[in-house]
């Protein structure tokens, strides 16, 4: 047998990006192992003879997960069968019969108190599940005398990943763990035939073909088989009862509420990943153009996973319906890219604060797009956002590599995550105060990296003014106004981009941001100079920005969803005054987390007509701390009623039409089921989501009632 590496993102599973890689290409992931890179690798490149597998001369001792046999019960040796003979090497490896398809597990056993350690683990653990992850045909690059490829399918299984890792724990270094486990980013593969490089064409068909075959398959395992130096088996059963999030009923979320979009999954991963509890996340962006997973959200999806060593069912590309099963939080190395623009501060979003959790120090190199439209840029990450949870006790730090832009993005990011040893603290941001300081950084990917000193300059003297009398609060003390023009890495020497980013900082820590829209740099003596560009940036970006300030918000608009999060897990209470209305995004980060976190705490009040006052009571959850239940979802949906004073409803049928009439628009418009009753003198309205959109409900059914001369109003609740 001849086990394949499989390297990959997040030190998990396969990096080959499709099917039909060019011939004689063995792509493999960059993967991440014990915090720090291992070199690039391949599926097909793997164990050689004599470390391990079938037919080695050494007979080393190793152990194994059968997933043929006569059974077959995952179809493999039906597949392999179906691969014509004409195609197959057999003096490179040939085709496996079904009892020789094995998942290695550990090798080099050789030491009684290998196999000693091994049953006291398997003793101790619950049976699990091996997913398939992908069928796949890549170069065996450990073949050097010929040009041969591997059709084969690979797996993936946190629980038996867990099992492993709990069994290297006790070896001293790392270079002895490796002799055990020479491949730590895979959870293994199996090899259904070795097939000429004449045949590479038919055989890169026949997978195309075939890909789907084993979607949602996956094998419960309950035992490891243990070899000895004369091939005798051993079979250590799985003999614990179980544990994790097998059991667990699964939290059900409804993706196509409020935002409707990767907001709702970010979070809801998040969540679950640090409160150990599965959810299945149901109709995937079900009301946009493109519905289910894009490439970005998938890849959010497997970066949590990586993090939370989770079981993941359903995740593929447009996919709408997501189950995901967190086990341990684990500090580490991990990546994570798309091979699309998409943002690369969306996906910190989703992983940030289980990384943050799982304690320790993280690395994390994500790609995709720093500067792409409908997202948070990069500046907003590192110069907003990573403040803002300094605060709350999440050391962030961010380096760039490459600016990514759209459509290729080609964008590298370093993240460090500082893990919590302490719940967070509670984040207060309930006042304005005066403007003090104005951050600029006009960017921009200049072929030769070079700015003209004096146009920086140009740019310096003017720009300064200019935006310290826009951002100046009237009466208050001018701001101090640093400026800085910032050659950017490019995603390669062909781009050149430009952009301004403005952030503002206020006496009550509080942080706005504005930026305009990425434009083409200059190109040559025609067009518009790097002076023209970043002042047209900066003129656009000041409109949001000035109405921000001038709301009265205490901190900037797109923050508010972003702190909702943290906040619900902190130990106290938070309080964050954004503007008038709460946004979508926000509405649906507070509808998410009281889904979710079991007793968290939403309150909203109006100091000022113009604000909104947040308040969020979190629930104290510290790093570390053992997985919870999910909220039950059998209790009955938040009603709110409206009694009024005897007769107001039954002597004035004209009134009563058009109450009624304004209660089917109302309903409409907070998407809940609101009625009249006469013969009670009541308004009930049930169906409310969450006790949040109650409490608006409750608010908005106040001004009805109200506007028809209803004084005398109880509520219940």
């Amino acid at each position: 047998q001849a086990e394949a590496q499989v390297m990959g993102k997040g030190g998990q599973r396969g990096g080959k990006e499709g099917y039909g890689q060019g011939r004689g290409e063995a792509k493999g992931g960059q993967s991440w192992a014990a915090g720090g890179r291992s070199s690039p690798g391949s599926k097909g490149d793997g164990q050689s003879k004599g470390s391990g597998g079938k037919g080695g001369k050494t007979r080393s001792p190793w152990s194994f997960i059968p997933v043929g046999g006569a059974e077959d019960p995952l179809g493999l040796g039906a597949l392999a069968a179906q691969i014509p003979e004409a195609w197959i090497d057999h003096q490179h490896g040939g085709r496996p019969e079904k009892d020789k398809l094995h998942v290695t597990f550990l090798l080099r056993m050789a030491d009684v108190m290998h196999l000693e350690r091994l049953e006291r683990i398997c003793s101790e653990a619950a049976p699990t599940v091996l997913e398939v992850s992908e069928l796949f045909l890549e170069r065996v690059d450990r073949i050097r005398d010929a040009e041969v490829y591997c059709i084969g399918v690979s797996f993936s299984s946190p629980g038996l990943r867990t099992l492993k890792e709990a069994w290297l724990q006790e070896e001293a270094s790392d270079a002895a763990r490796r002799v055990h486990n020479p491949y730590p980013t895979s959870d293994g593969h199996v090899s259904l035939a070795y097939v000429l490089s004449s045949a590479w064409s038919e055989a890169n068909h026949f997978v195309r073909a075939n890909c789907k075959v084993f979607d949602g398959q996956s094998l419960t395992v309950r035992e490891i088989i243990y070899e000895n130096e004369q091939r005798e088996p051993m079979t250590l059963r799985f003999l614990g009862e179980g544990g994790g999030t097998a059991s667990q009923e699964v939290m059900q979320i409804d993706g196509s509420v409020l935002e409707g979009g990767g907001q709702i999954l970010r979070n809801s991963l998040a969540y679950s990943a640090i409160l150990g509890y599965p959810v299945c996340v149901k109709n995937i962006r079900a009301k946009r153009k493109t519905p289910g997973l894009a490439a970005q959200h998938l890849e959010c999806f497997n970066l949590v996973r990586d993090v939370s060593s989770a079981k993941l069912t359903g995740a593929k590309l447009q996919s709408c319906e997501v189950t995901f099963s967190p086990q341990k939080l684990r500090d580490g190395g991990y990546e994570a890219d798309p091979k699309t623009a998409g943002a690369i501060t969306l996906m910190v979003q989703a992983s940030l604060f289980p990384l943050a959790f799982a304690g320790g120090t993280s690395e994390v190199n994500l790609k995709g797009g720093t500067d792409v439209d409908f997202s948070p840029p990069l500046d907003f990450l590192e110069r907003v956002l990573a403040p803002s949870i300094q605060k709350m006790g999440v050391k962030l730090e961010v380096t760039c590599d490459k600016r990514g832009f759209f459509p290729k993005g080609g964008g590298s990011v370093n993240l460090f995550v500082h893990g919590l040893n302490e719940p967070l603290k509670p984040i207060v941001l309930a006042e304005r105060g005066n403007v003090t300081k104005v951050e600029v950084i006009c960017y921009a990917t200049p072929y030769d990296g070079w700015f003209d000193p004096e146009e920086v300059r140009r740019v310096e003297d003017e720009f300064e003014p200019w935006l310290r009398d826009e951002l100046s609060d009237k009466g208050a003390k001018a701001p101090k106004v640093l400026l800085r023009c910032e050659p950017a890495p490019p995603p390669d020497d062909r781009t050149n981009k430009a952009g301004c980013q403005i952030v503002v900082e206020t006496s009550k820590g509080g942080l706005f941001h504005g930026s305009g829209a990425v434009q083409d740099g200059p190109k040559g003596a025609r067009g518009p100079s790097y002076y023209e560009i970043w002042g047209y940036a900066a003129q656009e970006a000041l409109g949001p920005l000035k109405a921000q300030l001038a709301s009265g918000a205490a901190f900037d608009d797109h923050l508010v969803d972003q702190l909702i999060l943290p906040a619900s897990l902190a130990k106290g209470t938070s309080k964050l005054l954004a503007g008038k209305e709460l946004s979508l995004h926000a509405q649906t980060a507070v509808f998410i987390a009281e889904q979710m976190v079991p007793g968290v705490k939403f309150r909203t009040t109006h100091p000022t007509p113009n604000v909104t006052l947040l308040e969020c009571d979190g629930i104290g959850r510290s790093p570390g701390a053992a997985a919870i239940s999910g909220p039950s979802q059998g209790s009955p949906a938040n009603t709110v009623e409206a009694l009024l004073a005897a007769g107001s409803l039954g002597g004035n049928p004209t009134l009563l039409a058009d109450l009624k009439n304004d209660l089917s628009q109302f309903a409409a418009h907070f998407e809940v089921k609101a009625e009249a009753l006469p013969q009670q003198d009541r308004i009930r309205v049930s169906n409310c989501a969450t006790p949040y959109r109650a409490a608006e409900c409750k608010a908005e059914l106040e001004k009805i009632l109200s506007f028809y001369g209803f004084s005398d109003v109880r509520w219940q609740p």
